[in-house]
């Protein structure tokens, strides 16, 4: 059962997991690839109706590329000052002129192995300390009444 759990948590940990983002050239945008997109400082303003005031960084799925620019299903934009605004999915175009920078999202296997390897460190240390073995041992010979002759 132990091996079960701590093999739960290991794989729910590299699901979630821990990404690095790398830039990457509009050329080799694959579709459905997560991105951030970089603005510049006009396309921050040029942008602010759709994405809100002082728009940085977009983060969403790629979807294609029109003769406009980059279509984006969003799922959050980040400010200047750091806020964070979640959508849910709606699609923006990002024109290529206000596009400072393209980064694509990966996993990043040293940091999902850090990750999971100090769960399943945790996870050893809270069963040792927690489980079974620390609730004592279960006496089976308790003085209950005389013994039958």
């Amino acid at each position: 059962m132990l091996c079960r759990a701590a093999s739960l948590l290991t794989v729910a940990l590299l699901q979630v997991g821990c990404y690095n983002y790398l830039p990457l050239r509009r050329s080799s945008l694959v579709p459905s690839s997560y991105l951030a997109v970089t603005l510049t400082e006009s396309g921050s303003e040029e942008l602010a109706l759709y994405l809100g005031p002082n728009a940085l960084v977009v983060r969403g799925r790629y979807l294609s590329a029109t003769e406009r620019g980059l279509a984006i299903a969003v799922e959050s934009v980040e400010s200047r000052r750091g806020d964070l605004a979640h959508w849910a999915g709606e699609t923006v175009v990002v024109p290529g002129e206000f596009v400072r920078q393209v980064e694509q999202r990966t996993v990043s296997p040293s940091k999902t192995v850090l990750l999971a390897g100090a769960a399943v460190a945790g996870f050893v240390i809270a069963s040792q300390a927690f489980g079974p073995a620390s609730a004592g041992a279960l006496s089976g010979g308790g003085g209950g009444g005389p013994s039958p002759h």
